[in-house]
């Protein structure tokens, strides 16, 4: 905190973690104290999401040279793309996910490429009342109230804080040469520590902002 020359308070936050200020945080807690740095080391779990092209342009609205949609130039614009914690709706079943996880989301058929990462806040699994759904979610999510009520249930929220866009996106040729993948995921799919790193070089992440 500090003072401006017009006597006004100044409140800053601290974006990169000094050496030894993460001792005995867990990952969630570096996650809020010090977002946009996060926790990346063997105490969680990397996932990699896979998600349709239409799902990926409404979540990361800021991802590439996107273009708006139709029924935003009617005055409809989804802001909910614009935030920096968002909801993922999914029917998997899968029980590891857990809060401090990092997500890593590709996109599917058209570009085929890991483009975003994330870090889980929090999982709720079995869902199936859409005003259940919808009060988890609050305003993080970019489905509409009847694409919730009309898709099958139960549902997986996956809630999380979206950290960045890869420096360099990693398409699937690359992902499958460099042993990170055999084959386009089709579905949320676990991978080690050690294809992380791979992803963590060939991809940019700014080691600045990671903590492990």
């Amino acid at each position: 905190m500090g003072v401006n020359s017009g006597g006004e308070e100044i409140f800053l936050k601290k974006l990169v973690a000094g050496r030894g200020e993460c001792a005995g945080l867990s990952p969630v807690e570096i996650l809020k104290r010090f977002y946009p740095s996060f926790y990346d080391g063997p105490q969680v779990k990397k996932w990699i999401i896979p998600i349709q092209p239409e799902f990926h342009t409404r979540l990361f609205t800021d991802y590439g040279a996107r273009q708006t949609l139709l029924h935003e130039h009617a005055g409809e614009f989804v802001i909910e793309g614009n935030t920096i914690k968002k909801a993922y709706l999914s029917h998997s079943r899968n029980r590891q996910l857990r809060a401090g996880d990092i997500v890593l989301f590709y996109r599917s058929r058209d570009t085929q490429s890991l483009t975003s990462l994330g870090v889980i806040e929090e999982v709720r699994m079995g869902l199936t009342q859409t005003d259940e759904i919808i009060r988890v979610v609050g305003k993080r999510t970019v489905y509409s109230t009847a694409e919730i009520d009309e898709s099958l249930k139960p549902l997986t929220v996956i809630l999380f804080r979206h950290h960045f866009h890869l420096r360099n996106p990693l398409n699937l040729a690359t992902l499958l040469e460099s042993g990170i993948l055999n084959g386009p995921p089709q579905s949320i799919m676990q991978i080690s520590d050690e294809k992380y790193t791979v992803i963590k070089t060939l991809g940019g992440i700014d080691g600045r902002f990671t903590v492990n």
